[in-house]
């Protein structure tokens, strides 16, 4: 795993960028020390009221925040996440264990659901949660902790959503969020963190596949949605 630098494209924003990196225990370097340093350049820019992510391997990046307004206008009710969760109650909680960009907890919060997101990189809390906080979403509660820890407390009225990192080595399918993810988050607690939910008392979970990933349990699901990219595998254990 490489963690990504923290930097700043101002010389006013230094400070700034000095306790992000203080905070979440990352490398802080000068624009110039990145370009000259060996090894991949995942990079954090800081500024007092703005982070944004760029790639530096990629000539052709720049740097990207997320814009969730924009991404809730590209939704719509013939996506295959809304398919998956029109099939509930929205009296539902949902569980979003693996929050990476937030993207699908936001759009499910959209659908009715009170969900919560859990995503353990501090630095990736921070990120999200600048990037959310001027939407005020109070169905959407994101905590920086490893849903694990949670699993315990959930029941039969719980909804368990998990995206594990598609370990799919084509780059030219894969966006520039998720490439960025797949240099700086690592993916050896994923099996973990599905075991876990497996065996816990939830009465529902959905886990995010890409078409080409295997999936790492040896359940047969009850049902699986499928699109031309990815699918939902839904473990509907209510009944049970």
């Amino acid at each position: 795993m490489n963690y990504p630098y923290v930097s700043h494209l101002k010389i006013e924003d230094e400070e700034f960028a000095k306790k992000f990196a203080d905070n979440h225990d990352l490398t802080l370097a000068s624009p110039r020390q990145i370009r000259i340093a060996s090894g991949i350049k995942p990079v954090i820019w800081v500024s007092k009221n703005k982070l944004q992510l760029q790639d530096l391997d990629d000539k052709n990046s720049k740097p990207f925040s997320l814009d969730f307004e924009t991404l809730d206008k590209e939704k719509n009710s013939n996506n295959l996440l809304h398919k998956c969760f029109s099939k509930f109650d929205t009296s539902l909680k949902v569980f979003d264990l693996t929050a990476g960009f937030c993207k699908d907890a936001y759009s499910i919060a959209n659908m009715g659901f009170q969900v919560t997101a859990y995503e353990k990189e501090s630095w990736l809390f921070e990120f999200n949660k600048t990037c959310l906080s001027s939407l005020k979403k109070s169905n959407l509660n994101l905590i920086n902790l490893n849903s694990i820890r949670i699993l315990k407390k959930v029941t039969k009225k719980d909804i368990l959503f998990l995206d594990p990192m598609f370990e799919i080595s084509s780059r030219a399918s894969a966006k520039k969020e998720i490439q960025f993810l797949r240099k700086c988050i690592p993916t050896s607690s994923e099996k973990e963190i599905l075991d876990a939910a497996q065996k816990s008392s939830a009465g529902v979970i959905i886990i995010k596949r890409h078409k080409m990933s295997k999936s790492l349990t040896p359940t047969k699901p009850s049902y699986v949605i499928k699109g031309k990219v990815i699918s939902f595998e839904v473990f509907d254990r209510r009944a049970v």
